[in-house]
C-alpha cells in the first residue's frame, strides 16, 4: 500500500515530524511532498497515483479538503486551527481518519461529531539524550515569541541567583550545540503558550530537566504543576519557589521513563489505524452538509482571528 504524506517545509526543515514517518515506514511505502504556503499544495495531481494520503497539521485545501476516493488521515495540531467547530463538523461528515497528539483536540473532534479518531501521546526515547547534570539555578529558553526572557525573569530572578542561557528565534544551533546548551541547566522554559504536539519541552523533559511550561496544551497534558514539571500564567508571571524545581528534579527522572512507555504502547496503533481505514466516500447529504456549511466556516474563520487579534492587544 502506497501513501502520500503531506506537510508544510518547514517541518522539513525541523526534522519534527521524522518521528512519525519512521513508524508508518515500517508498513507502507511512503512518499513525502511538501509545500511552502498553507492550503496551496498542489498535491491533487501528485495523489492520484496513492492509495491514500496523510495530511499533517494544515488540511490541504479550505473548500477541497480531503481527497475523496482515497484513503485520507489528517494529523491535526492544537497550535493551529484546532477550536473551529465547522471544519470539525465538515471533516466528521468526509469520513476522514484523525490521529490526535493533544487530548484537548480530541475531545473537541468527538463533540463537533467525529468518531474515527484515534487518540496518541508522544514521548522521546529517554536514552536518546544527553543526561548531565546541569547548573541548579541555570535557566535556558528558546526565545520564539510567545514566551519572552522578561518574563522568565520573573518567574526566576536574577537577584535570587539564577542565571539565563536564552536562544534566540534567529540563532541557528546545530543539534549537538542545541543540547549542549540544555545539559548545561537544570531549568528548562517551555518556548510557547500551546504546542501541537511540544518537541522542545518533551526532549527536555526526557532529559531530566525541570520544564516550567505554561498552563495549557499539550503541556499541561504531561506536566503535573510540581510533580515533574511546573505550570504557569504566561500573562500573569510571578516568581517560582526554589522548593518546587527541587521537588520536579528528585521525581523527573522515574516519570520520563513511565511517559515513554505509554508512547511505546501508543506507536503500535498507528499503522493499525491506518490500515483500518476505507476511502473516503460520503453520502450525497454528508456531501450537501460539506458544501453548505463552507460559508459558515469562513465566517469563523474570520471572527477566530479578530478575536486572537483583540487579546493579543489586550496584554500589550
Amino acid at each position: 500500500m502506497k501513501w502520500l504524506f503531506i506537510d508544510h517545509e518547514y517541518h522539513k526543515r525541523t526534522g519534527s515530524v521524522k518521528f512519525f514517518l519512521d513508524i508508518v515506514r515500517k508498513s507502507y511505502s511512503v512518499d513525502e511532498h511538501y509545500y511552502n504556503r498553507y492550503y496551496r499544495t498542489q498535491a491533487e495531481k501528485i495523489a492520484a497515483d496513492y492509495d491514500g494520503v496523510i495530511i499533517w497539521e494544515f488540511p490541504i485545501s479550505r473548500n477541497k479538503f480531503f481527497f475523496r476516493g482515497k484513503k485520507n488521515v489528517f494529523v491535526p495540531m492544537y497550535d493551529n486551527e484546532w477550536a473551529s467547530y465547522w471544519q470539525w463538523k465538515r471533516i466528521a461528515w468526509s469520513g476522514m481518519g484523525v490521529i490526535s497528539f493533544c487530548d484537548k483536540v480530541t475531545e473537541h473532534a468527538k463533540r463537533c461529531g467525529v468518531k474515527n479518531i484515534l487518540a496518541v501521546r508522544y514521548f522521546p526515547n529517554p536514552s536518546d539524550f544527553p543526561h548531565e547534570e546541569g547548573e541548579s539555578k541555570r535557566v535556558f529558553l528558546w526565545e520564539r515569541g510567545d514566551i519572552s526572557e522578561d518574563t522568565v525573569k520573573k518567574l526566576f530572578p536574577a537577584e535570587l541567583g539564577y542565571t539565563f542561557d536564552v536562544k534566540k528565534g534567529n540563532e541557528f544551533l546545530s543539534r549537538e550545540e542545541y543540547l549542549s546548551r540544555i545539559a548545561a541547566c537544570e531549568i528548562v522554559v517551555a518556548p510557547r503558550r500551546k504546542e501541537g504536539i511540544g518537541m522542545a519541552f518533551l526532549e527536555a523533559m526526557a532529559m531530566g530537566k525541570c520544564v516550567v511550561a505554561h498552563n495549557d496544551a499539550t503541556m499541561n497534558e504531561y506536566i503535573k504543576d510540581g510533580v515533574n514539571g511546573i505550570l504557569f500564567d504566561a500573562d500573569r508571571p510571578i516568581a517560582i519557589a526554589e522548593s518546587q524545581v527541587l521537588s520536579v528534579r528528585s521525581n523527573i527522572h522515574a516519570i520520563k521513563e513511565q511517559l515513554y512507555g505509554v508512547w511505546i504502547e501508543d506507536m503500535k496503533k498507528i499503522c493499525d489505524f491506518i490500515f483500518t481505514q476505507k476511502p473516503c466516500a460520503p453520502s450525497l447529504s454528508n456531501r450537501l452538509k460539506i458544501l453548505l456549511s463552507y460559508p459558515m466556516f469562513l465566517i469563523e474563520g474570520v471572527c477566530y482571528k479578530i478575536k486572537a487579534k483583540l487579546k493579543k492587544e489586550a496584554f500589550k
